[in-house]
């Protein structure tokens, strides 16, 4: 049996904006020239020293590079790099770089290749993570132009695309990827190809360390050199401010980064129209995919750009109790490479379950999944006028999804609000109310 199919790759130039052109600062003029030699994609991990950010520029790097205005095109040495990759990567036997940990499986990349390969134990959470991401990633690009013509300037985030899913019987697939595995990690189990989300930019990366993290001893300069810091995706809280507690420790890792309202604010990017971006994705993932959302995540990560022609992603049968058994699924991936930009990205789908349309389902499943989750969401006791601008986003998002579904019951229509109220007042009237007691897993 092949390896899972490596994508063809070339330097077309190509421009994006909002949320699909949140860039690395590569044009930005006091640091382009240091970008261009950037080493992240070569195939040691052996990097020049950084080049220092001066204080004044910090913000305004990551202002232009998390901008949901920015223009994106490709250099050619990162085109040239992922070309050398690919052709190595066909000659040999490369191992799988672990490059992050989710709640039901270990993701590693597939050297040469725009994907990665998220492996598990559990075969249960890992299919219905397949499944629910293919289900999340079709939902999104069936609304995105009804949605971006009601919102003109506006995108929604993206979700990756599963494209194979193997089984601890798939023989043939185990014999050939576990030697390329980490010692650590060469146990069968089931797994699945999806599209990589990238890291973010070198200049990018480092102007986060020299904005946020601790100035004393050398800290930011080894920061900017250590390879794990290689794997940045950067968590958009949009429901919390630092406390005194977290603003006195200091940040040490970009993985996983939290980036907090009150430091959105600080580089000054424009955090309204995050939250709307954030609301017209999560009213696809409620009345679209017709999912409680339960732990997603929502990070600024970058990716290479696939056509607008690609196929449908594949999601099993449903029956009952669910999706159906699992099988192993094989579709090979044609897509060429287009160039690298960088996007909202929601993902990790695994705790998530699927609703039916009725009030109940808003109070048992929704409501606790918004306010369960992570602090990704604007909420009325943090930002009022934040929560104001997402739920206007989300309620118009709402009704034209369910507009479009041809869903015209007043009892469906009304769900909507009926979620941002149920929320509003469990945040105002229930204050030490635990959202854990009341969490409800599939």
């Amino acid at each position: 049996m092949s390896q899972p199919t490596k994508r063809e790759f070339s330097t077309a130039s190509h421009s994006t904006t909002l949320s699909e052109g949140i860039t690395g600062a590569l044009s930005f003029d006091p640091l382009s020239s240091a970008s261009s030699s950037a080493s992240e994609d070569s195939s040691d991990d052996q990097q020049d020293e950084p080049i220092p950010f001066p204080p004044s520029v910090t913000s305004a790097i990551l202002r232009k590079a998390l901008s949901l205005h920015s223009v994106v095109s490709p250099s050619s040495s990162f085109a040239e790099r992922m070309n050398r990759a690919r052709a190595r990567a066909a000659d040999v036997a490369s191992e799988y770089r672990m490059i992050g940990i989710g709640s039901c499986g270990t993701v590693f990349e597939i050297p040469g290749t725009e994907l990665a390969l998220k492996k598990g134990s559990n075969i249960q959470s890992m299919w219905n993570d397949f499944n629910l991401t293919n289900t999340v990633h079709n939902a999104l690009n069936e609304t995105r132009e009804i949605l971006q013509n009601a919102f003109p300037g506006r995108t929604i985030p993206k979700t990756p695309q599963c494209l194979e899913f193997l089984l601890p019987d798939s023989k043939d697939f185990w014999e050939e990827t576990l030697s390329k595995l980490p010692a650590s990690h060469r146990e069968v189990g089931a797994a699945f190809v999806v599209d990589r989300i990238r890291p973010l930019p070198e200049q990018t990366r480092n102007a986060l360390i020299s904005r946020f993290f601790d100035e004393g001893d050398d800290l930011q300069q080894k920061a900017k050199m250590d390879p794990a810091n290689k794997h940045c995706l950067v968590r958009i809280y949009l429901g919390e401010r630092e406390s005194d507690t977290q603003a006195e420790s200091f940040h040490d890792s970009l993985q996983n980064f939290p980036l907090r309202l009150n430091m959105i604010e600080q580089i000054k990017l424009n955090k309204f129209c995050l939250a709307k971006e954030m609301a017209m994705s999560l009213a696809v993932l409620h009345w679209k995919a017709q999912i409680d959302a339960m732990d997603v995540e929502f990070v600024f990560g970058s990716a290479a750009e696939t056509p607008p022609y690609r196929r449908k992603a594949y999601t099993a049968a449903t029956n009952s109790d669910g999706f159906s058994k699992p099988r192993e699924v094989r579709i090979p991936d044609k897509v060429n490479f287009k160039h690298r930009s960088t996007h909202v990205w929601v993902l990790d789908f695994d705790k998530a379950t699927h609703i039916e349309l009725t009030p109940s389902e808003v109070e048992k499943k929704l409501v606790p999944a918004f306010l369960g989750n992570d602090p990704y969401y604007p909420r009325p006791d943090v930002d009022e006028r934040l929560w104001k601008s997402f739920s206007k986003a989300y309620l118009t998002a709402s009704q034209i999804i369910l507009a479009d579904k041809q869903e015209r019951r007043a009892s469906v229509m009304s769900l909507p609000k009926l979620f941002l109220d149920k929320v509003s007042d469990m945040i105002k009237e229930h204050e030490d109310w635990n959202p854990e007691e009341h969490i409800v897993f599939g």
